[in-house]
């Protein structure tokens, strides 16, 4: 691993190259080749910041915080890996480690089936690999957040002379590859339009997998309780749980899962005329006394139902204690 070092600090630049020089790490002259930055808080402007902030997917940084208006400037930017200006090198040692084995992304994938690998600096289409160089390849990681970078920070960024300098590389690019996909707009600067359709997907995939993972935890909270409990949903059975089920019999269960035949309130003692005004009561929040039928035991059980309603989603929480 390459590494730099940001700071003005000489304890910190000192106590940092010790602990590099542990793990046999090069000191990169390159900026584009630099693998691990070391960024004192205190060396952040403006737009450095917005700097840090467009390469922190694509590249390992360590903030040196001096205060808790350093912290606070990490924690308002996402930039969680931070460690206080007295570290020991055994620390720095460790987060190298870290990084060595948390690899970064290497393939950013692009609209119109583009896809820039950062390790094999190429940029691949319709078969094609293009070789880039190392200045090319490290002005397409600064833009690789998908916004808009103007181009005086590319040109600090870069360590370029000048502006014109960043339009070069960027000319150099465009005539490597027939399609166009660094974009410019006046006053924004330059950005790269990734993958959105990709992008939505892994969202899309991951909220799904969360709502699952939901679910199944609810599920198992509910069944694994010794309570009765009944779940209505736009008056419809939704759910009974274990101790519910075991009480009332598979049998029963089934037939009320059966939307033509079931009706929970069957089990209910009630007269044929109170019916409507029974489900009334307990389509209401609040306790209420109810005699249920238990036909594995031929007998009356009688509870008391509290009703939680949660009006948003017309849903129905029944919960049942048995009165002794």
């Amino acid at each position: 691993m390459n590494y730099k070092i940001v700071s003005k600090n000489s304890e910190i630049i000192q106590k940092a190259n010790h602990a590099f020089n542990i793990l046999d790490m090069k000191e990169s002259i390159h900026i584009q080749e630099v693998d691990l930055w070391l960024v004192d808080v205190k060396t952040i402007d403006k737009q450095a910041l917005l700097s840090y902030i467009n390469r922190f997917d694509y590249s390992n940084i360590i903030f040196v915080v001096n205060d808790n208006d350093d912290i606070k400037l990490c924690l308002d930017n996402s930039f969680s890996n931070y460690i206080q200006k007295n570290f020991s090198i055994e620390e720095l040692i460790s987060w190298c480690k870290y990084f060595q084995k948390a690899k970064k992304k290497d393939l950013l994938e692009l609209e119109n089936d583009i896809n820039i690998n950062f390790l094999k600096k190429t940029i691949s289409f319709e078969k094609q690999n293009i070789l880039l160089t190392q200045k090319e390849i490290a002005l397409l990681k600064e833009l690789s957040s998908g916004e808009f970078v103007n181009t005086k920070l590319l040109t600090n960024a870069l360590s370029l002379n000048t502006q014109t300098s960043v339009r070069t590389i960027i000319n150099r690019i465009r005539k490597k590859t027939p399609k166009e996909f660094i974009y410019q707009k006046r006053d924004y600067g330059y950005k790269l339009n990734l993958k959105t359709n990709y992008e939505i997907d892994l969202s899309i995939d991951s909220n799904i997998k969360e709502l699952e993972e939901q679910n199944l935890l609810m599920q198992e909270i509910i069944d694994s309780s010794p309570i009765f409990i009944v779940t209505f949903i736009h008056k419809q059975l939704h759910c009974i749980n274990k101790s519910f089920r075991n009480f009332l019999g598979n049998d029963i269960i089934k037939e009320l899962w059966d939307e033509e035949k079931g009706d929970f309130f069957q089990l209910i003692k009630h007269n044929s005329n109170e019916k409507e005004e029974l489900k009334h009561k307990l389509f209401s929040i609040g306790e209420k006394k109810v005699h249920l039928y238990n036909f594995n035991r031929d007998k009356l059980d009688s509870f008391i139902v509290k009703t939680f309603y949660f009006e948003n989603i017309d849903k129905h929480l029944f919960i049942f204690l048995m009165t002794k």
